[in-house]
């Protein structure tokens, strides 16, 4: 087989396409503190956490002590009686995001 330099190349570049593929799906994706603030009082999260995440009478959200993902599938279901689930219906990721980092901006 004659070796072209896009032969010679393109595992390389599969292999870079894959790790962006793989890397741009983990990452946190970007969230407006101020939105999450107005989100989180939208959605009566407030109601149980508190108004700042850490003074209800629910579990303290702030500081929050999780990765985006483990946030995001504890807002899916939290696996509580208590707690409500939110579908993606009721809290887009976007406000899940932007929820997320208001809880981390501080």
């Amino acid at each position: 087989m004659l070796s072209t330099p896009v032969t010679r190349y393109l595992p390389a570049v599969f292999l870079a396409t894959a790790l962006f593929a793989l890397l741009s799906g983990c990452s946190t994706p970007s969230g407006d503190a101020a939105q999450g603030q107005r989100w989180y009082t939208m959605h009566n999260c407030f109601a149980c956490h508190g108004t700042n995440g850490d003074n209800g009478k629910a579990p303290e959200v702030r500081p929050l002590d999780m990765s985006y993902r483990q946030f995001l599938a504890t807002v899916r279901d939290a696996g509580s009686p208590i707690m409500p689930t939110y579908a993606a219906e009721k809290i887009s990721d976007q406000d899940v995001a932007d929820i997320y980092a208001w809880l981390t901006s501080k």
